[in-house]
């Protein structure tokens, strides 16, 4: 890269998909140098290492920082984002504006100079109509980890590879189909064939006549409000890994689809569960039209997802923004709900830091509190359930029962 960037984000443990490891690796082989928040942060601590990322930042002649906040997470004030943007070009990526826009990323966003979202185009139009600059850029995939496996045999009708657990909306799908003599045979938490591995996934991908893919938005995390009021749905991922495996998907329609594969020709969309069942039943009795779809799908998802061609179009479009020297801002100030959130997640590393014995860290955490004076108490029950009992996975899931509490 001509320009040198820095990706402030952090490693993720290896899951279903592969989108923060892949962008990640793929920045890296682009020449994008790499900062992991989750070293930096408890290393220096909360004012620590916004000074050591500054400094990393002047050391090293970085122009564009493109920061990704993996899950429910406030390491940084906004005020540390609108302060690099007077000096170097900023950009947020977000992949699960679902749950996070309302709480969290629209904040931070605004103190960006470029809002990348991988999931959402409704995301992208609600952002720009804040005034702010937002770009669609469906999630890519490494294509050595999602691949179509030649000459095997399809010997499953209808699958479903994901979490079922607390999902009635996917649950209701599954068993209307069930009901109604279709055996679609699931995967993963809270499902009889279980959790499977990377691999297996893939092989069921390609093993399968048709895969499912439920849209639904649920809320996972303590951080949610209660009221969704972003969207209800959001663009899954498991439309391009199947595609890219060269399989058929079925998959519940939702805004902004068919920016992803273009439905009845490079994948199927239904609206309800009698839709459902009327293309599960056809497309399993009409194989060449099934495999022709799917074999449209397959060489859109490797031109379109492979990150290896996908990341270096995004480089190319930030520089795009950044030399266009077009700045505008989004009307977006921080909220109590905010707020709140923002001093809620210091107890998350209070606790850390007290278990590391750096109370010096711990207590500049809990002045942060008190400066701030919001404070939702039911996060402590669920941050020292996480971060006390966490060496103990069956008092874990005891204590977070009778507490009510959804895990993170």
């Amino acid at each position: 890269m001509s320009k040198k960037i820095l990706f402030l984000s952090c490693k993720t443990p290896d899951d279903y998909n592969d989108t923060g490891n892949g962008c990640r690796r793929e920045f890296l082989s682009n020449g994008v140098d790499f900062l992991d928040y989750n070293e930096v942060y408890p290393a220096y601590g909360y004012s620590g290492s916004q000074v050591f990322i500054k400094d990393y930042i002047s050391k090293n002649g970085i122009e564009i920082l493109i920061f990704w906040g993996e899950g429910p997470t406030f390491h940084f004030p906004l005020d540390f984002f609108s302060g690099l943007r007077k000096r170097i070009f900023t950009v947020m990526l977000s992949g699960e504006t679902a749950y996070f826009f309302d709480v969290r990323d629209k904040y931070y966003a605004a103190a960006m100079d470029l809002f990348v979202v991988l999931d959402s185009v409704e995301a992208v139009h609600v952002f720009r109509e804040f005034g702010g600059d937002a770009l669609f850029f469906a999630g890519p995939w490494d294509r050595k980890k999602y691949f179509k496996l030649n000459h095997i045999k399809k010997n499953i009708d209808v699958s479903f590879v994901g979490s079922v657990a607390g999902k009635k909306d996917r649950v209701a799908y599954i068993d209307y189909l069930g009901r109604n003599g279709v055996d679609v045979q699931i995967f993963g938490d809270g499902t009889p064939g279980g959790r499977v591995t990377h691999d297996r996934m893939v092989e069921i991908f390609n093993t399968t006549r048709i895969n499912l893919n439920f849209a639904g938005a649920s809320a996972p995390s303590h951080l949610i409000s209660p009221d969704m009021t972003f969207c209800k749905k959001q663009i899954k991922g498991r439309l391009a890994e199947v595609a890219l495996c060269g399989s058929f998907v079925l998959t519940e329609n939702t805004p902004g689809i068919g920016q992803i594969l273009s439905p009845d020709e490079e994948m199927v969309v239904f609206s309800d569960q009698e839709d459902l069942l009327k293309k599960v039943k056809f497309y399993l009795l009409n194989e060449h039209a099934r495999e022709t779809i799917a074999e449209r799908g397959y060489r859109r998802a490797i031109k379109d997802y492979d990150l290896r061609l996908a990341i270096p179009r995004l480089l190319a479009e930030i520089e795009v923004r950044r030399l266009s020297g077009k700045r505008v801002f989004a009307a977006i100030c921080p909220d109590a709900a905010f707020e709140r959130n923002f001093a809620s997640y210091r107890m998350l590393y209070i606790i850390k830091f007290f278990k590391q014995f750096r109370l010096a860290f711990a207590l500049e955490e809990l002045l942060l509190i008190c400066r701030i004076k919001k404070l939702n108490f039911s996060h402590l029950y669920t941050f020292a359930v996480e971060e006390v009992v966490d060496k103990f996975p069956k008092l874990k899931k005891i204590i977070k029962n009778l507490l009510f509490i959804r895990p993170r």
